[in-house]
């Protein structure tokens, strides 16, 4: 057996991180560009050298269960290169067998508190950190307080005033104690080409997009953003028990809404709900090019499952596509969309507290991309709204329109909104 992390492949650009003994790592970047998959190889070549147990926690903001940790990453590469002798893989942490350090997985936002009183932790992954706000650093950082602890920071930003970005990327104040490495796709060589297709044409056919999701660009919101300031990102933990949604310990009613896509834009498919009467919940989405309606509904039991049977909303203008939806078995109503709709529609959700799941990245890329339209002449903003970043902004409007209708007035009962807005004990 070797324990060197220089007999695993990984990409060249990232020698110096997997040299770096710093007390603070940071990783920042695209997708696709092997960050956390690097920094798996450098914990598990750190477990197999240790010569006493330690704790290596693998954390992220939510972890929902322990499908959504590193668990699975790091039993795969475990297992890629032969390693499972030197390895115990139990249900809910791996552990080394020679030594006894383990590898264990928690959420930041649930589990913080058990994170505390946790002792001899030698090394701390904080995967999908982008999100993270100052104090679960405030209560995380100072528990991570062994001689040679390592603390490795994984991240594809958002939001240039956000506090890991800021934090981690931009401020001066770390000095020696500090490695940072920017990483994009195009410095991994391991890509199949087939992601490499979909990178390429996201380049042509929408470049600030690309330059966000694989660039890693951080997004930065003028004050021509029609939501600026309107919506939080975060995994809310609702679940699906097999039969319906839960949120809290009450039941739920998911909304759905579809904007048709025409070449070149996307098909868009959006799935919300309502946590309380003022606070709207964006779960899942869908966003692909050159889909057709007849691959919708297959599309929707692939990625949707749980919503095959329900209730979608869509444009009452496409009334052929809603046709074949139905004919498919999609159950799909026309959604009104006449004049002021728009305007209507963003003055609702402007009226809401919205909460988007992190893992709705097309959706947050259009919050803050959803903007007005600026005067050339005096560079004053107008109450035009660009026609762009919208599909599924515009989905929304559909999955809600119940909701808008009744605000501007009648058409819509009181027992139709308490039946769509309300979660229900249960």
């Amino acid at each position: 057996m070797s324990n060197n992390v220089f007999d695993f492949d990984y990409p060249e650009k990232l020698t110096g991180f997997l040299q770096s003994t710093c007390l603070y790592q940071v990783l920042h970047g695209g997708r696709s560009s092997a960050k956390t998959y690097t920094a798996l190889l450098k914990l598990i070549a750190r477990a197999l050298s240790y010569t006493t147990a330690k704790i290596i926690l693998c954390t992220r903001e939510t972890q929902t269960s322990i499908q959504t940790s590193t668990y699975l990453d790091l039993k795969q590469i475990i297992e890629k290169y032969n390693l499972g002798a030197y390895f115990l893989i139990k249900h809910d942490k791996i552990v080394v067998i020679h030594n006894g350090t383990e590898f264990i997985f928690k959420g930041l936002a649930r589990d913080i508190n058990s994170i505390k009183s946790m002792p001899n932790i030698a090394a701390c992954l904080v995967e999908e950190a982008e999100t993270i706000g100052q104090p679960l650093w405030e209560v995380l950082d100072p528990t991570l307080r062994g001689s040679g602890v390592e603390l490795i920071i994984c991240f594809n930003p958002k939001d240039a005033q956000g506090y890991t970005y800021r934090e981690f990327v931009e401020s001066t104040h770390y000095g020696d104690d500090i490695y940072r490495q920017e990483i994009n796709y195009y410095d991994n060589p391991f890509n199949s080409p087939e992601i490499l297709k979909k990178i390429a044409r996201m380049r042509e056919h929408d470049y600030a997009r690309y330059e966000h999701i694989y660039l890693g660009k951080v997004l930065d919101m003028s004050e021509d953003v029609i939501f600026k300031g309107r919506f939080k990102i975060l995994d809310m933990e609702v679940e699906h028990n097999g039969q319906y949604w839960r949120y809290n310990g009450q039941r739920v009613m998911m909304l759905y809404g579809l904007d048709f896509g025409f070449t070149p834009d996307p098909a868009a498919f959006i799935e919300l709900c309502f946590l309380d009467e003022n606070t709207i919940y964006f779960n899942r989405e869908i966003y692909l090019n050159k889909l057709l309606p007849a691959k919708y509904i297959q599309t929707i039991k692939e990625h949707m499952p749980e919503a095959v049977r329900e209730l979608w909303s869509a444009d009452e203008q496409r009334n052929d596509s809603i046709a074949q939806l139905k004919h498919d078995g999609l159950n799909c109503e026309r959604a009104p969309k006449g004049k002021g709709s728009i305007e209507s529609g963003i003055e609702y959700l402007q009226g809401k507290n919205l909460i988007i799941n992190p893992r709705c990245t097309n959706l947050i890329y259009e919050m803050y991309n959803y903007k007005h339209k600026i005067d050339k002449n005096s560079g004053k903003i107008t109450p035009e709204i660009i026609d762009a970043n919208n599909h599924l902004i515009d989905a929304i409007r559909y999955a809600l329109h119940r909701q808008i209708q009744a605000m501007h007035g009648p058409g819509v009962t009181q027992a139709d909104l308490d039946y769509f807005s309300q979660p229900q004990e249960y």
